[in-house]
């Protein structure tokens, strides 16, 4: 386990424990899981070292839940939902299951109450986005690929994006498209 992998000395040497079958857990600040393979990259590890030993990039975000006492459920209008489709990418939101714009669309929005002091909003949820390493993954690391290569390749092979597990938690109530869009300010949809 190491805390957080801020240098160059750090990282080696953790690329270099896992090349000998240990199981290697760390932190390193990023926005997203395919900024993490590029930072390290940047920071000059050896892309095929580096792609075979990674098993899995998790980025994760706090965001605030809508507080269960006095949230209110509300049809959104076609402008709103169409707004949650693009966030989430228009290419990919039917393909996992999206439910179709009708009038029984339903979202949750934030009201006020004692319980939460008036915010609307009563502790927090956890936002994820999981990249798990693949053979292109790996091909995409020893070629020093983009960011967005590397993101386009991980939601094709099944990773949902911070930004995707946001709106699916907005779709099923626990919080609201406005504390999303603040948690995940820097991210881009698919």
């Amino acid at each position: 386990m190491i805390g957080e992998m801020r240098d160059v000395e750090t990282a080696k040497t953790a690329i270099d424990a896992s090349l000998t079958g240990h199981l290697v857990l760390s932190t390193l600040h990023t926005n997203n899981a395919p900024e993490t393979i590029s930072r390290l990259i940047e920071m000059g590890m050896d892309p095929f070292n580096f792609g075979d030993a990674l098993l899995g990039v998790l980025a994760q975000r706090l965001a605030r839940r809508l507080c269960g006492n006095c949230k209110q459920a509300y049809h959104p209008g076609r402008k709103e939902y169409d707004e949650l489709v693009e966030i989430y990418g228009a290419r990919v939101f039917k393909k996992h299951g999206g439910q179709a714009f009708s009038g029984e669309f339903t979202l949750m929005k934030k009201h006020g109450c004692e319980a939460c002091n008036g915010t609307g909003y009563k502790g927090r949820i956890a936002i994820h986005e999981l990249l798990v390493s693949s053979e292109g993954i790996k091909k995409l690391i020893r070629k020093k690929a983009l960011i967005d290569a590397l993101r386009d390749l991980a939601v094709a092979e099944g990773m949902n994006t911070l930004r995707m597990d946001g709106i699916q938690k907005v779709i099923e109530g626990h919080t609201d498209l406005a504390e999303l869009l603040q948690v995940c300010r820097h991210e881009k949809s698919a």
